[in-house]
């Protein structure tokens, strides 16, 4: 791998932004799988096909494995989408973990691409790496930005002080690790 993250800012305008939350209130499914960790956010899985109609997420993640990490992923997206929104009033967070894919699928979660949805300022819900030593990503705060990283990889979210951190998540498998 070149690369241990990758990430597009701008990927989104306000305008994608506001439909893709408009898009999750009407059909979004609360979504409770998640790692066995401290997670305090609201979270919600939704269509894959109606994302891809506001914006081209499958071909721009395609796109980022191929120039950043050149992993075997499977064209198909097999995971909704989640939005989560982690709000101050619950100071939102999510302890250290790696996603991954359950024991008994006949795949492997290989990336993790985030995109910041929020519409409003907020503090707090810094979003970090771990890579042999903690890596803060700032460029994630920043509404509309397309961030990939390989799911082994530990993370979190601290907690949110102020307003609401607002993301989505694709999570991008491909065949078991050879």
């Amino acid at each position: 791998m070149k690369f241990t993250y990758y990430y597009m800012t701008n990927f989104l305008n306000k305008q994608e932004i506001k439909k893709i939350n408009s898009l999750v209130n009407k059909i979004g499914v609360p979504f409770h799988k998640q790692a066995p960790t401290v997670k305090t956010s609201t979270c919600h899985s939704f269509s894959f096909e109606k994302l891809n109609k506001i914006k081209d997420f499958k071909k721009a993640i395609l796109w980022i494995n191929r120039e950043a990490f050149g992993v075997n992923l499977f064209s198909d997206i097999i995971d909704p989408p989640v939005r989560n929104i982690y709000s101050h009033k619950h100071k939102g967070q999510y302890k250290w973990h790696f996603d991954a894919e359950a024991h008994t699928a006949n795949y492997t979660t290989k990336l993790t691409a985030l995109f910041n949805l929020s519409e409003k300022p907020y503090k707090g819900g810094d979003f970090y790496l771990f890579d042999g030593k903690d890596l803060l990503i700032k460029e994630l705060s920043q509404p509309g930005t397309l961030f990939v990283f390989p799911s082994f990889y530990l993370h979190k979210v601290t907690p949110v002080t102020k307003g609401e951190r607002i993301t989505g998540t694709i999570f991008m498998t491909g065949p078991k690790w050879k």
